[in-house]
């Protein structure tokens, strides 16, 4: 059986998913919602935690040389990074799939 991977959240990426369930919550007037939504998410997430390689890396640079990943969630893309040496996936950000990518993303994959 292969060892499970640890999954850690970026400051940035915790506060994405609470934004997205406040958004979603609060603006839209959708609780249950809110909930679905949050809950697919957080399932992905720590789906990651075993074979986080099977997603591709994200095709833009410079993030595709980082080694970057990508997972499509709804009208969501989850960004995350595995660390092979440290058996660790980097949650990096969760965005809504219209938003700018170049705007929102890192230059570099260093936890905040």
């Amino acid at each position: 059986m292969a060892k499970l991977w640890k999954v850690v959240y970026t400051r940035s990426a915790r506060r994405d998913l609470f934004n997205i369930n406040d958004y979603i919550r609060y603006n839209l007037q959708s609780p249950q919602s809110a909930n679905n939504i949050t809950n697919k998410l957080s399932r992905t997430i720590e789906s990651l935690n075993y074979m986080p390689l099977k997603y591709a890396r994200y095709p833009k640079e410079p993030w595709h040389s980082l080694g970057l990943r990508f997972v499509p969630v709804a009208h969501y893309i989850i960004f995350y990074h595995p660390e092979e040496e440290k058996e660790e996936v980097q949650i990096i950000r969760i965005m809504y799939s219209g938003e700018d990518v170049f705007k929102h993303l890192p230059n570099s994959l260093k936890i905040d």
